[in-house]
């Protein structure tokens, strides 16, 4: 994997940063959410104990609680009333209280009703009573009583408290008051219908709601079945109060209603009592106002937490959840408990609070007379959460996105300078062997600059080392002449002397070795002749193409037993350059004379020059046999030959020093030398690259 994507790689590690600001965020709203349930209970105490010290608020809040044993009827509130037809579906929008036989067996489903605005103040009653053999009321039967009734029970002052509520057929119902010595007095205040229904029958009556106002018992009597039939009186016939809204505990809350924040009372069966306050607030209309995506991101980011949906209290009529149980069922000892719980409601997601209240001047309150709830929308602390969650998020990915770039571009800087040392390092030493002048030799003080610093002087002292190399055979062939005279001229001294046989043999293979080692130093001689030819040679323009010419020409003449084409393109630009005319005849006469002696007879010898670029290429191609692979960086070394050696006196005449001059040639003129057998195996190309200026 390339540096780059590495340390792009690397750069993601910078997205835990979001990550680890989610964190952050989620532990401060749980701590922020812990506070505010602290701080509501708090308020929420502070209410219970203002309701249980006041003597008038504790008396109506044990007014409205229900004796042991009963199910006191809810009124709802509407906005209308409801038409009275015999048909319930005016009532669908309410929860039905159920009551039950003394068989435990579901009888009858009621509700109750009120319009708090209207004028007329009427109480609004809906029962659906299964009855599989109804028994309507008929001329000949003595009392009302005697066939299917309802019988309603009042706590009034005049003494009227039992009407009596039937029915001769579907239709318009009768109600009656019935004294206690069983006298039935027609009453018209009462409006009802009774229509029958598949299981049964159905009854909606209106009646003044100033006589519910004490307690409102229900009696529902089957004359089929045994008594007693299905009632929602207490224990030893106690009639339970009728719950709704009271004005003066919701005057008692509004003193501590604050936005945001609703309070509720429940009584002990669980029934809303009162009510004060708006979930809504300023913060949760500007949460509800966000674009729904940036609501779902946040969620998405700090996570959600699933909870129960809480439905409207005043709807079903009933304030049952398992704070509000804890709280009913505290002891004055559990006071200092604050139960709590989150819920989904609607849009809004609330924390509740249930304190219970207790009778303060009371002797020893045993249980609650109420418990005090209360709800606060959570939206506020998602709304200062969110706010900071998106701050985090921008500058987190603003500092990522500035450290990827950062990073990428390190990576780049450093890739391009590790690039440049490999590209440098990998052309440092050409095939021809030179060594190359124009290493790059970086400034900086990083370990990429002493690398670089420490390959240049690598290459440094390999330059020293070749050169060193290349003038060992003009100081052996100096030192080494004057001895070898000595020797020479001891042996031709000794032909002159009586020798015998044996020892004139010994003598005459003495000089022909003295005559090939003579014949050693006056090459490595010309080499060096060479070389400070070079050193002395002057440069002009030189017409490549023209020279090429003539010397085919020669070569020609030279070499009879091969044959010259010549290849020149000049569709680059002109074939010229600034050098030594003399050396470069040198260098072809060194290259056509390697190539003819590898050439087969009458072999073809093809010289070729073309421009590419800046620089002029001159090749010199022979059909001879290929080069050893391993020989191609070595053939332009001096001593160096591939021939094999040949037999007799005239052996070891090739030392390999032709090649050698013509790279000499090629570094004076800044070029390069190199050689490397055709693809088709059709022979030998060796190649001069000079440069033009």
């Amino acid at each position: 994997m390339k540096l780059r994507k590495q340390l792009l790689l690397v750069s993601l590690i910078t997205l835990t940063l979001p990550w680890v600001g989610c964190q952050y965020i989620r532990e401060v709203e749980s701590t922020m959410r812990q506070g505010h349930t602290d701080a509501l209970g708090a308020t929420a105490k502070a209410v219970a104990a203002r309701l249980g010290s006041d003597t008038l608020t504790t008396s109506e809040l044990n007014r409205l609680n229900p004796p042991p044993g009963s199910v006191p009827l809810f009124a709802h509130t509407r906005a209308s009333p409801p038409l009275i037809d015999g048909y319930g579906e005016d009532w669908q929008q309410h929860s039905l209280q159920t009551l039950r036989d003394s068989q435990g067996q579901l009888r009858t489903r009621i509700a109750a009703a009120y319009v708090p605005q209207a004028a007329d103040k009427r109480l609004y009653l809906y029962l659906r009573v299964a009855d599989d053999s109804l028994q309507y009321f008929k001329p000949t039967q003595q009392s009302p009583g005697e066939s299917d009734h309802l019988l309603i029970r009042l706590n009034k002052e005049d003494g009227a408290n039992k009407l009596l509520v039937y029915a001769t057929g579907a239709g318009d119902l009768k109600t009656a008051w019935l004294d206690t010595n069983g006298v039935v007095t027609p009453n018209y205040q009462v409006t009802g219908v009774s229509n029958e229904t598949k299981s049964g029958y159905l009854m909606e009556m209106s009646l003044p709601i100033e006589w519910a106002e004490a307690g409102l018992g229900i009696e529902i009597t089957d004359t089929s079945h045994s008594l007693p039939s299905s009632h929602n009186l207490g224990r030893e016939g106690k009639i339970p109060p009728l719950i709704r809204a009271s004005s003066s505990l919701s005057d008692e809350l509004q003193v501590f209603q604050r936005s945001g924040v609703r309070f509720q009372i429940a009584n002990r069966g669980g029934r809303p009592i009162a009510q004060a306050g708006m979930l809504t607030s300023t913060e949760s209309q500007a949460h509800e106002q966000r674009h729904s995506f940036l609501n779902w991101f946040y969620r998405l980011a700090i996570g959600t937490q699933t909870v129960p949906i809480l439905d409207d209290s005043w709807h079903t009529g009933s304030l049952d959840t398992p704070e509000i149980s804890h709280a009913l069922s505290a002891s004055p000892a559990d006071n200092g408990i604050v139960h709590h719980g989150r819920y989904q409601q609607g849009s809004n997601k609330l924390t509740r609070v249930a304190i219970p209240v207790f009778d303060l001047h009371a002797k020893a309150p045993a249980e609650p007379i109420a418990v005090v709830v209360a709800d606060q929308s959570t939206d506020t602390l998602s709304t200062i959460t969110s706010s900071a969650f998106y701050k985090m998020l921008f500058y987190s990915m603003v500092v990522t996105l500035a450290a990827s770039i950062s990073l990428i571009t390190y990576a780049s800087w450093l890739s391009l300078r590790i690039r440049r040392l490999s590209r440098a390092a990998a052309s440092a030493i050409s095939d021809s062997g030179k060594v190359a002048d124009d290493f790059p030799v970086f400034t900086s003080q990083d370990e990429i600059g002493d690398l670089s610093r420490n390959y240049a002087q690598l290459l440094t002292r390999l330059r020293e080392y070749t050169n060193y190399l290349r003038s060992l055979s003009s100081k052996l062939s100096h030192e080494l002449r004057t001895p070898l005279a000595i020797v020479k001229s001891s042996l031709e001294n000794l032909e002159h002397e009586a020798l015998s046989d044996k020892a004139r043999t010994y003598a005459h293979r003495a000089m022909e070795g003295t005559s090939r080692l003579s014949n050693i130093l006056n090459a490595m001689s010309a080499a060096s002749r060479v070389e400070q030819a070079i050193g002395a040679a002057e440069v002009e323009t030189i017409p490549c193409d023209e020279l090429l010419t003539n010397l085919k020409g020669a070569y020609q003449d030279v070499y009879q037993n091969a044959t010259f084409t010549l290849n020149i393109r000049r569709d680059e630009g002109p074939l010229k350059l600034q050098g030594s005319g003399e050396l470069l005849v040198q260098m072809f006469d060194k290259l056509v004379d390697n190539a003819a002696d590898f050439c087969p007879k009458e072999g073809k010898i093809e010289l070729g020059l073309y421009r590419r670029n800046d620089r002029l290429i001159f090749t010199v191609h022979n059909q001879g046999p290929p080069l050893p692979r391993h020989m191609h960086g070595q053939l332009f070394d001096s001593m160096v030959s591939v021939r094999e050696k040949p037999s007799g006196p005239e052996g070891g005449q090739h030392l390999g020093l032709g090649l050698y001059i013509v790279r000499l040639i090629a570094d004076f003129h800044r070029g390069e030398v190199q050689c490397y057998n055709v693809p088709d195996h059709s022979g030998v190309i060796f190649e001069v690259s000079l440069p033009v200026d």
